[in-house]
């Protein structure tokens, strides 16, 4: 398997090189937002499922390739702290690079009340943990977990994280219509997050196309969220950055069912990702759509791509 994709457009990341260090859909939650979809290899037994040896040779090529990066970021198609050994990725990672790039892993959270996950991620610059519930029944409507993890475990977890890391903790919230983003639940929310004393906390939304029909919060209620849940908090917009990678069209159609393994996308986003102008992607896509590798869906006005699996 590949471990690398992208760079990718991020929201919050600007140019990101993703790394994905597990299976597709090895997870510990099986949220309602995904946008890999339902059918998701619900664990929580860590293991270590890379060859460094081929990561450290992917990692030199992607390196070689792409100079505008932001980050080098630890997420993909499964929650990363199942990986075991994660202290060793990241120190290999800024190794190679020469500390070039900060890295960041993005977790659901789940496993953060296992000590030995705590100080795997000790060496990560940045981590962006989620809670996506402020008491245990949405936690269980929103995450559906494994079923040892529980809400008070996931918030232990975290109050630790926070106790023992030295680095910057983003909290991120990703709120659904209807389900989690009262300003009842916005008032809970800002008790806990009093407790946690995040660097930034970021309120998201699920854009991309998942596995069950979902709403989004309207403009309006993300901003009373925000007015209520404290002075750090922000609404994740659109992708800018003045940054754009350059790419080739060399092997496009694997770069594109690589990327699409992650996340589904629009045209523009993979034109920014592979750094490619949209009438050399489209002939790729067309290509993939005619071998029935990808399909079209349709959600929220906006046309993806993702993989016909």
């Amino acid at each position: 398997m590949g471990y690398f994709y992208g760079p990718v457009p991020s929201r919050r990341l600007g140019i990101s090189l993703g790394v994905d260090l597990l299976p597709l859909k090895t997870c510990s939650f099986d949220c309602l937002y995904c946008q890999l979809g339902r059918g998701v290899r619900k664990t929580v037994k860590r293991r270590s499922y890379i060859d460094l040896e081929s990561f450290k040779k992917e990692l030199r090529t992607n390196l070689e390739k792409n100079q505008r990066i932001d980050y080098i970021t630890i997420s993909g198609s499964g929650e990363p702290t199942l990986h075991k050994g994660l202290d060793k990725i990241i120190k290999t990672i800024k190794k190679i690079s020469k500390n070039k790039y900060p890295v960041c892993v993005i977790t659901n959270s789940s496993l953060l009340y296992r000590k030995a996950v705590r100080q795997e991620l000790k060496e990560a610059d940045l981590i962006i943990p989620s809670l996506d519930a402020a008491t245990a029944s949405v936690f269980r409507k929103v995450n559906r977990p494994y079923k040892s993890i529980t809400f008070e475990k996931t918030l232990k977890g975290l109050l630790a994280l926070r106790k023992e890391y030295k680095g910057k903790i983003w909290l991120e919230i990703m709120l659904i219509g209807g389900i989690n983003d009262s300003l009842s639940q916005a008032e809970k929310f800002k008790i806990i997050i009093e407790k946690i004393k995040p660097d930034k906390v970021q309120l998201n939304t699920p854009i991309r196309p998942a596995g069950m029909k979902i709403s989004l919060p309207s403009p309006k209620r993300l901003e009373k969220i925000r007015d209520i849940l404290s002075a750090s908090s922000e609404v994740i917009t659109s992708f800018s950055s003045r940054k754009k990678p350059v790419g080739d069209s060399k092997d496009l159609e694997k770069k594109i069912l690589r990327y699409l393994k992650v996340r589904p996308a629009t045209l523009g986003d993979l034109s920014d990702s592979l750094g490619l102008n949209s009438n050399v992607i489209i002939k790729s896509l067309n290509s993939l759509l005619e071998k029935k590798c990808i399909k079209k869906q349709p959600h929220k006005d906006k046309m993806y791509f993702v993989r016909d699996d």
